[in-house]
């Protein structure tokens, strides 16, 4: 009130002039009235603790991501706040407090900004010292201290991946054993012919109704050997450029192992009479020593089971036919193993299959029903095997998996257990430079 006295004493008593001066006058001590209130907030307001909503670990609240309250200082945040609340109110009517208060708003938001920014974990977590990640200075379980610093940063290292095993593994051994079990097999049955040869009945064949309604023609037989022949060297090589070779090597070998177990048994308890009579069929000996049926053993696996090469002079191996066996087995293989899009390649083995039963046909070389059992009896061991090989479940013993009560359940089991899942069509070059090249281009599955 002074100044405003003296200020219009000193205008000469004009009170135009005296209205001016009152004006700045008055700016000039909102200045400085809301400077003076800003600086006792920031400097004489001592240090206080209050809860405050963070993330992360806190005394009451949740932890890793979640709200809790921890206790903290009160930070310039909330000071800000208050001394611009009460300067916007005192000189909200002047321009200049309405900058300043800009000023203070903008630098209260850069504090919050800044609080928000710190570590959400720190030293003082009881969380985080109970559980071992840092407790006095000294790191525990899965967590190291050693780099962790004042301003509550810890340091998780990643651990090494780990590696898991290969879902579809080669076991070469396994692949060994089915081979020899396959084999096995063979004899067994060369051996079961060599018996079944000395039992054969010297009279007509039995009525048949499409051996009656047909000529024979005797080269229908070589014809389909050859067919066979080709279908299984196809076969041979679906299988050696698959990536999983060595799995499909060892099923073909168990199931074909399987196969030829039967056939040397129903051979051998029912002996039917020679189809055709015009086959030569070697003279009986009238005796089965052990040196006769080696011999006879090695004289049919030198032409591995063919009548093409003139070998297989022995009667009495109908049921169940094994030319059947051999093509069917193969249309099943590449059927399942190469992809959907090879449509017309399953279609050219299912026209080789039929083609070549057809022709053991009508060259008399098997009965009608020897065809039908071992289509059926191909058939059903290949859909088993492969139902229980593409089902997890049925891997696993159980009161209710009645496909345990198989007699040759236990091989599969063994030979079965770590291949997980169904094996997936992918192909590759056996040899090691080709497959190096191939990798970089990737190819379709499907």
């Amino acid at each position: 009130q002074g100044v405003l006295v003296l200020g219009c004493v000193a205008c000469g008593g004009c009170w135009r002039h005296c209205v001016v001066f009152v004006a700045v006058a008055a700016i000039f001590m909102s200045y400085l009235r809301t400077s003076a209130a800003v600086s006792s907030s920031t400097v004489s307001t001592p240090a206080s603790y209050n809860k405050q909503m963070v993330l992360g670990g806190g005394g009451d609240g949740g932890r890793y991501g979640s709200v809790g309250e921890s206790e903290g200082p009160v930070t310039d945040t909330q000071h800000c706040a208050a001394g611009t609340s009460r300067s916007g109110t005192s000189r909200s009517g002047t321009s200049s407090s309405a900058s300043s208060v800009v000023d203070e708003s903008d630098h209260c938001h850069m504090n919050h900004d800044v609080y928000q920014r710190q570590p959400l974990l720190a030293n003082h977590d009881p969380y985080i010292n109970t559980n071992g990640v840092i407790k006095d200075g000294v790191s525990g379980g899965f967590y190291d201290n050693s780099s962790s610093t004042s301003n509550g940063m810890v340091k998780i290292p990643i651990p090494a991946p780990h590696r898991e095993a290969p879902r579809f593994p080669k076991e070469k051994f396994k692949t060994f054993l089915a081979f020899l079990f396959l084999l096995s097999n063979w004899i067994f049955t060369t051996a079961s012919l060599a018996l079944t040869h000395e039992k054969v009945p010297d009279y007509k064949p039995l009525p048949d109704v499409t051996l009656d309604a047909i000529t024979v023609q005797e080269w229908g037989l070589n014809v389909s050997e050859i067919i066979i022949i080709i279908s299984v060297y196809l076969c041979v090589m679906v299988i050696i450029f698959h990536k999983h070779r060595w799995i499909l090597f060892r099923r073909i070998f168990l199931m074909m192992g399987l196969l030829y177990f039967y056939r040397s048994i129903t051979m051998y308890v029912t002996v039917l009479p020679v189809a055709n009579p015009n086959y030569y069929c070697s003279p009986k000996a009238n005796y089965t020593g052990p040196l006769l049926v080696a011999k006879r053993v090695i004289q049919l696996l030198s032409g591995f089971g063919l009548s093409i090469n003139g070998q297989h002079t022995f009667c009495g191996d109908y049921i169940y036919s094994g030319h059947t066996v051999c093509l069917v087995l193969a249309y099943l293989v590449v059927r399942e193993y190469t992809p959907r899009r090879w449509w017309l390649l399953h279609w050219c083995f299912a026209l080789l299959a039929v083609t070549g039963v057809v022709m053991v046909l009508i060259a008399r070389g098997h009965y009608t029903v020897d065809c039908l059992i071992g289509y059926y009896i191909t058939t059903r061991i290949f859909y088993t095997y492969h139902t229980l090989a593409n089902n997890a479940v049925l891997k696993e013993s159980g009161s209710n998996n009645f496909f345990e009560r198989l007699w040759w359940y236990p091989l599969f089991s063994r030979f079965e257990r770590n291949v997980q899942g169904v094996v997936p069509r992918h192909y590759e070059s056996p040899l090691p430079w080709p497959r190096r090249w191939s990798s970089k281009n990737p190819q379709r599955t499907s």
